[in-house]
């Protein structure tokens, strides 16, 4: 009896749904459009969880980035220091490792790529802000569990401040409906932006 040769392995498209799916949750219709970005942009993706980290590889891989991938704080840490090592433009990562968490990771590569945004993906959005009272310029973060289409909007928002190439993100401070609010926030926007301050 000889064995039957070993069929190709094929990946299936990813669903639009949570990771956790619950039988009574309807996936949302209603995505925003978001057609493949014109600029490559260099992502570096670290979690120390090994399914996770290949399933956030193989979201990002639906859009047009170049991707490195590390399953620890450290081993990213390394590649930073490697003579031939690109760049990164978006560093998405856990925040909960051993070794190096994602927050000192995040130092790291914002030390030799001042420009780099980062992206944390935490199930413990609490511990995020712990001794700080919000995230510094250019960082924002995911909670899990999250859909593909999520994770994929998220990191356009934050490289490029819209899903969709030519949009424009909306001034809502130019929009009168806006005004109509009675909240101190919105009235001191106002102000502000009749100041010329905002």
């Amino acid at each position: 009896m000889t064995d039957a040769p070993a069929q190709p392995k094929t990946e299936l498209p990813l669903p639009n749904i949570p990771l956790i799916h619950r039988p009574d949750d309807v996936p949302s219709q209603s995505a925003l459009p978001r057609p493949s970005l014109a600029g490559r942009k260099r992502v570096l993706i670290v979690d120390d969880e090994q399914p996770v980290l290949k399933l956030v590889v193989r979201i990002i891989a639906n859009d047009n980035y170049e991707i490195r991938s590390a399953d620890s704080g450290v081993t990213a840490a390394r590649l930073l220091d490697e003579p031939d090592f690109p760049g990164v433009d978006l560093l998405i990562t856990d925040l909960m490792m051993p070794g190096m968490n994602g927050r000192e990771l995040a130092a790291a590569v914002k030390a030799k790529h001042p420009a780099a945004r980062v992206l944390f993906v935490t199930g413990f959005a609490d511990n995020l802000f712990t001794g700080l009272h919000e995230l510094g310029a250019g960082e924002s973060f995911i909670e899990k569990p999250f859909g593909a289409e999520g994770l994929l909007e998220a990191a356009r928002l934050l490289m490029f401040g819209h899903i969709a190439d030519g949009q424009v993100p909306v001034d809502k401070r130019d929009d009168e409906a806006e005004w109509e609010d009675n909240r101190l926030r919105t009235k001191i926007v106002r102000v502000l932006k009749r100041w010329k301050l905002a």
